[in-house]
């Protein structure tokens, strides 16, 4: 059986998502996912898998580092997020030591970056990311090469931050049931593939900028928060 899975995922816990828990599960079984990541910054919003609207919600945690973002994935525990960004190795260490998984989120969103020294501190790529590419236009073709060239396992994750978002891209993964245990098997042993559905709108991130702006306060954040909105949705219309 082929499940499919948005491996990564954020809800209101997050200081730019803005959708619950509920309403991102409705939006996946709309769009016929099995499962869904929740994968909050710096944060484990979910303490176990729950069922939720006929969907498997998942427990993550989107780590920022110095270099970027990981994915901890199937952790046996929940841990707290470093004070201070640690060196990406470094968080990659943290998640293995809580039993979980460690995959580097939109690794080329930047087109600059250099992940060569890095590869082997990883278990996993995400290829398929629906927001990486508001920067580099080719941010999934390289994250699929230096997936391949390293042997690293490739996976795909919306990075919705709104319940609209949710599918934009997935996970397929070999899985006889829909539990836990056979999707982070399924993933650990390679039996997945990234999908691309769909980018996001650069004003969708404009809209999940301005709700961080918003939590901040002050009234300089919401200016800066609505000229934000303001130059993406110009961008989406011109296209550039």
């Amino acid at each position: 059986m082929i499940l499919k899975v948005d491996i990564h995922v954020h809800s209101d816990a997050s200081p730019d998502g803005r959708s619950s828990p509920d309403e991102l599960a409705k939006a996946a079984g709309e769009r016929g996912l099995d499962a869904i990541v929740i994968c909050d910054h710096n944060k484990f919003t979910l303490a176990a898998p729950e069922l939720r609207e006929g969907v498997l919600l998942l427990p993550g945690c989107e780590v920022s580092t110095k270099t970027g973002h990981l994915l901890a994935l199937f952790c046996k525990e929940r841990f707290e997020a470093p004070p201070e960004l640690p060196e990406l190795c470094e968080a990659a260490e943290l998640i293995r030591a809580h039993g979980g998984v460690a995959v580097i989120a939109h690794p080329f969103a930047r087109a600059d970056r250099d992940r060569e020294d890095e590869a082997e501190c990883l278990d996993g790529v995400e290829c398929a990311n629906a927001r990486a590419w508001f920067h580099n236009s080719r941010a999934g073709e390289m994250a699929a090469d230096f997936a391949a060239r390293h042997k690293l396992t490739a996976i795909g994750g919306s990075d919705a931050h709104h319940s609209g978002e949710v599918g934009n891209c997935y996970t397929e993964l070999d899985c006889e049931v829909c539990t836990a245990e056979c999707i982070e098997t399924a993933l650990r042993e390679g039996k997945c593939r990234p999908v691309f559905l769909k980018n996001t709108s650069r004003t969708r991130k404009g809209f999940s900028q301005f709700r961080a702006a918003r939590r901040r306060g002050g009234i300089k954040a919401l200016c800066v928060g609505t000229a934000y909105i303001a130059y993406c949705v110009i961008r989406d219309i011109l296209h550039v």
